[in-house]
């Protein structure tokens, strides 16, 4: 987490580990045709989980946290590597429960995701 200059909460960093058989993570600013329209003109999808009376909720969010990656390779060869996804505050709903955790899915140019991981739970 980052806070400023008065103490206050003003970004959180996610880093994602990854592996990815064909190297084709990430999408170019120019791919705005489909199939990389509606769901996926992005790539990353991040969703944010709240802890209500012992069980997660995953509320609405707009907008939601997803990203668009760009290309973190330049030919079909197997790569792996992290990505740090900055969320600038607020990183979470302004809601009075305390206990969130995010999910994070992947989406390769082939429109495969990857599997879900989940952040590990904390109070904001």
């Amino acid at each position: 987490m980052f806070q400023n200059v008065a103490g206050n909460d003003s970004a959180a960093v996610i880093q994602v580990t990854f592996t990815d058989g064909d190297g084709n993570i990430g999408l170019n600013q120019a791919d705005t045709l489909a199939p990389y329209t509606g769901q996926f003109y992005f790539n990353c999808f991040i969703e944010y989980y709240e802890l209500q009376n012992g069980v997660w909720v995953k509320p609405t969010l707009n907008p939601p946290f997803y990203y668009r990656i760009p290309p973190l390779s330049g030919n079909s060869n197997a790569i792996e590597g992290s990505i740090d996804i900055r969320l600038n505050a607020p990183y979470y709903s302004p809601s009075a429960f305390d206990t969130i955790k995010y999910s994070i899915t992947l989406a390769d140019r082939d429109l495969n995701l990857s599997n879900t991981v989940e952040t590990p739970a904390f109070i904001k």
